[in-house]
């Protein structure tokens, strides 16, 4: 089937197994049938067209359904989604605008394997996204371009369906970092990121995995926790060694750097760089989507995007009348 097509397959799973695995989770966990899908893609499509403040919006099915699938298919809710995510977008273009990977600095990055997909679950279907934080280079680039990186992960990733319906996986080796991983995150984008970022990006953050976290990073994690849903809390495990993460994670998926039975960090790297360029264009065409910040028709923007009312977007979809 087209939704279980992806650059990244299941470890020693067919496609048709794969295929099998995606139709359950839509069915069981998100309600997806044909029918309400439709249903859902052209309201939501209605809804496009008469909300004011869209001036410029993808409407293709593949972009709706991240939105669609996020909120379990509640139009409403998916639209309200849709507005806070194009809000966010222009509200903060230091970290959206212009995901290009080959951009010199996203290139620079990319080649220190601080963030890269490593396979795809077979036990539960979702791509798994590995982090690397002692490579990030600190000392050279702040939280700004490691938001940007997540973005790009992130935007790159969710053009494939079956990573909207299963979700993502998150891991992250924070063994060696430094204390300038943490100071290069200002409040401001620290707050800005997890209030907005979290809230308005259409991803089934499903769980997250973090090794080896020095003491010194304790006290931020804490704040970081503090925005988080408990639903969202409950979902993460902290694991204080590589040889606790092996006992949770599949050794197929893990690198062979981290006693699994996967390719290098480097080899993973150059299979990702080469879907990104795949993905560039795509990747890129998102600038040209537009929302009216000033309309007054609709309830004004406020810099904290993660506090913004969404009247405009559930109060456009009420007046439109679904048959």
């Amino acid at each position: 089937m087209a939704r279980a097509q992806t650059f990244f397959p299941s470890v020693g799973q067919s496609g048709d197994e794969l295929s099998g695995q995606l139709e359950e989770i839509a069915a069981t966990e998100l309600r997806e049938d044909d029918k309400l899908r439709d249903q859902s893609l052209t309201a939501m499509r209605k809804w496009i067209r008469q909300n004011g403040r869209l001036r410029r919006c993808r409407t293709d099915d593949r972009f709706l359904l991240r939105f669609l699938r996020v909120k379990k298919f509640s139009v409403p809710k998916a639209c309200e989604m849709l507005e806070r995510y194009l809000t966010m977008r222009q509200t903060y273009p230091k970290w959206f605008a212009k995901l290009d990977p080959e951009d010199p600095d996203m290139v620079a990055v990319l080649d220190g394997c601080c963030m890269l997909p490593i396979g795809r679950d077979p036990a539960s279907g979702r791509i798994v996204i590995f982090g690397v934080v002692r490579n990030f280079d600190a000392q050279r680039y702040n939280s700004d371009t490691m938001i940007r990186l997540n973005m790009l992960v992130a935007e790159s990733l969710l053009d494939e369906e079956p990573n909207q319906i299963a979700g993502f996986t998150h891991i992250f080796d924070n063994g060696g970092m430094s204390m300038a991983h943490v100071t290069c995150w200002t409040l401001d984008n620290l707050a800005g990121y997890l209030r907005s970022v979290i809230n308005c990006v259409p991803v089934r953050l499903k769980e997250n995995h973090f090794v080896s976290v020095p003491t010194f990073a304790a006290q931020i994690s804490k704040y970081c926790l503090s925005f988080a849903s408990e639903k969202l809390r409950a979902r993460i495990h902290c694991h204080s060694t590589v040889e606790e993460l092996r006992a949770k994670v599949s050794p197929e998926l893990l690198p062979l750097e981290y006693g699994g039975k996967g390719q290098t960090l480097k080899a993973l790297n150059d299979q990702f760089r080469e879907f990104l360029r795949l993905k560039r264009t795509t990747l890129l065409e998102l600038d040209d989507m537009e929302i009216d910040m000033k309309d007054p028709r609709e309830a004004a923007v406020h810099e904290d995007v993660g506090e913004v009312v969404a009247d405009g977007a559930v109060g456009s979809f009420r007046k439109l009348s679904i048959d």
